[in-house]
């Protein structure tokens, strides 16, 4: 999942798209390893279905996220588990925003200017996974 979500990122941060056919194969291997790990195939659906609600729900407010975001999250949660996909998300929001408004601070990007999501995604599940083992 990670060596995934770090090329995601990049392609994220450069390209301002997240591509769907690697999100697919994170989604696809997430859904696999969830047998082996946790074992309840409708505890992952669940939770695919949670987080990236959550995403799909912040969407509806216009020019805050991206479609690619939401499928994302669908797919880090089918790795993580609830109690994961949720500090995931929260430290995605706390990462984006710190980094946000230093870059706002420093005049490196406006107000209006647009700052990719996914690799925060990536890095609040990074941390996630590391410290709720």
């Amino acid at each position: 999942m990670i060596s995934i979500l770090v090329i995601i990122s990049f392609i994220d941060l450069k390209y301002r798209i997240i591509p769907d056919f690697m999100v697919i194969i994170t989604l696809i291997v997430g859904i696999m390893l969830s047998f082996f790990i946790r074992g309840l195939f409708i505890d992952t659906i669940l939770v695919m279905i949670f987080g990236g609600g959550i995403m799909l729900l912040l969407s509806l407010v216009p020019n805050v996220m991206g479609g690619g975001d939401i499928k994302l999250m669908f797919a880090i949660g089918s790795f993580l588990g609830l109690k994961k996909t949720l500090w995931a998300i929260f430290l995605a929001f706390a990462l984006s925003s710190i980094v946000g408004i230093i870059l706002i601070l420093f005049k490196v990007k406006g107000t209006k200017d647009y700052i990719p999501f996914g690799p925060f995604l990536s890095l609040g599940s990074f941390i996630s996974l590391l410290v709720f083992m």
